[in-house]
């Protein structure tokens, strides 16, 4: 992040977040996620997380996303395949992404993206990565498809949305 009001740092399990138990993004699931569960999560190496710190504001936890191996089936992706795929999928998956209410609205949320695709980028240069895969919120669909991503399914507008975005994409965009 460019901006030096914040600062975006690997979520650290044994750390005390200012307003970590206070985040609120609006949205039920991630806020109760954030407030019980990230903290547990992270420490069993499920996930990693990435953390928007507010220095204005005692390093106030702003902002985060969860990052973490999975697999999807090559059925699963019978819309995206051009040929055959083996059929485990290898992908990251962003599992979670929320930015507290104060600062929607700002580009946090790109900004954000941008870092999460720029390690799977990375990533990508040591092990097999065919993508990056989130289940989106409905609210969330139309951000997502502005940033490239395919919805997998054929779930109407009120559905979660299997999205993916191909390594193949990721790397064009990232060089």
């Amino acid at each position: 992040m460019s901006d030096s009001r914040f600062v975006l740092e690997q979520y650290d399990s044994t750390k005390t977040y200012y307003q970590q138990k206070k985040f609120d993004c609006g949205h039920g699931v991630i806020n109760k996620f954030v407030r019980s569960s990230l903290k547990k999560q992270v420490s069993q190496q499920f996930s990693k997380a990435y953390v928007l710190l507010d220095c204005d504001n005692n390093e106030r936890f702003c902002a985060f996303y969860t990052l973490t191996s999975f697999k999807l089936l090559a059925s699963d992706m019978e819309k995206l395949s051009g040929g055959s795929l083996p059929r485990d999928v290898p992908c990251v998956r962003l599992v979670m992404l929320g930015v507290d209410n104060s600062l929607q609205g700002q580009g946090i949320g790109r900004k954000m993206m941008s870092d999460a695709l720029h390690r799977v980028h990375r990533a990508s240069k040591v092990i097999g990565i065919y993508g990056l895969y989130l289940d989106a919120d409905p609210g969330a669909t139309d951000f997502y498809l502005s940033l490239g991503f395919t919805r997998l399914d054929d779930g109407s507008r009120d559905d979660i949305a299997k999205m993916f975005l191909s390594i193949e994409t990721i790397n064009g965009v990232l060089g």
